[in-house]
């Protein structure tokens, strides 16, 4: 199967995942027509330091009333941080419970687990675990099709920002429940620069985009194919390459004071990848990031090609 094309959703209803050693996701470098994304490892991640909330803010939210709000015939209570987390995970699919509580909860994690007891109760959130050889078990924490409406009615989320419930592809959780890391390192660099994000793109909603263009370009000759697939790819904020377009695993959307809106694509890079993968990626123009300890052969694959001048670590 191509990487223009998309596969079906493996759900995932059981609450625990054993996801074998040894079975990354695969870098496809071939050259045909085609939409690319990255892999997966295990890592040991540096802290990300995040904003501390004053003290008489927490204790504010702390005695925060939970408001009601109906759909469907049914009754929800919420306060607003609860809204708050569900919008993050249902923005990035798949959240580790442990950097919700470092992003949202600024580390006070008994208020994290009064509002997600409240959401599992109401069957809003779901909670997985994650259980891999050589590697603490992780929480992850996903929408319920109920929750993803929830958060579409209440949340303050843009008309255009996709949302999602449920899991996909238990082989890459890892890799995916990552790119919230990604996200909110890039984001807090987008706000030291005085801009705001207005909008998460993950590769899903790219490659369904994408995957629409090439159907509309099928029947062109080669050569008017590659140019209306380069002019998509720029719509996109993309970059094509013949009739290959490379996915990031993630993309944001952020304004600036004189209210342009600015596209950074974001890749988490993994050991499992090829040298030509990273090149490629990099050539794309991407934001390289990895997991400490994997930036070093990543820059090494750089080296003397004048593609990057940094990996980021997380």
């Amino acid at each position: 199967m191509g990487r223009w094309d998309i596969t079906g959703p493996d759900r995932i209803h059981s609450a625990e995942i054993r996801v074998p050693a040894g079975e990354p996701r695969k870098q496809s470098n071939n050259a045909s027509p085609s939409v690319g994304r990255g892999g997966n490892s295990d890592f040991s991640s540096e802290e990300i330091q995040s904003r501390e909330r004053p003290a008489t803010q927490r204790t504010a939210r702390a005695k925060e009333r939970r408001i009601k709000h109906q759909d469907r015939g049914i009754t929800y209570s919420l306060r607003s941080s609860e809204i708050e987390a569900m919008a993050d995970v249902g923005r990035f699919r798949a959240v580790d419970v442990q950097d919700l509580a470092r992003f949202v909860y600024q580390g006070d994690h008994a208020r994290m687990k009064y509002d997600l007891d409240n959401l599992r109760g109401q069957r809003l959130i779901e909670q997985k675990t994650i259980l891999g050889t050589h590697r603490a078990a992780r929480r992850i924490l996903t929408l319920t099709e109920r929750g993803e409406r929830i958060a579409r009615k209440i949340g303050d989320l843009p008309r255009e920002q996709r949302i999602y419930h449920g899991l996909v592809k238990p082989k890459e959780l890892d890799h995916d429940a990552d790119l919230y890391k990604v996200y909110q390192k890039a984001a807090k660099q987008v706000r030291e620069r005085g801009g705001k994000v207005v909008r998460v793109r993950l590769d899903f909603e790219l490659k369904e985009s994408l995957n629409r263009a090439k159907e509309a370009a099928g029947h062109l000759p080669k050569d008017m194919r590659e140019r209306w697939l380069a002019a998509v790819a720029d719509e996109y904020g993309l970059k094509a390459e013949g009739a290959a377009i490379h996915l990031p695993d993630l993309q944001i959307e952020y304004q600036v004071q004189d209210d342009r809106t600015i596209r950074e694509n974001l890749e988490l890079v993994s050991r499992n990848y090829r040298q030509q993968g990273i090149q490629s990626k990099a050539a794309a123009g991407f934001t390289m990031y990895a997991r400490a300890g994997e930036t070093a052969r990543i820059r090494r694959a750089l080296r003397d090609t004048g593609l990057i001048r940094e990996v980021l670590s997380l």
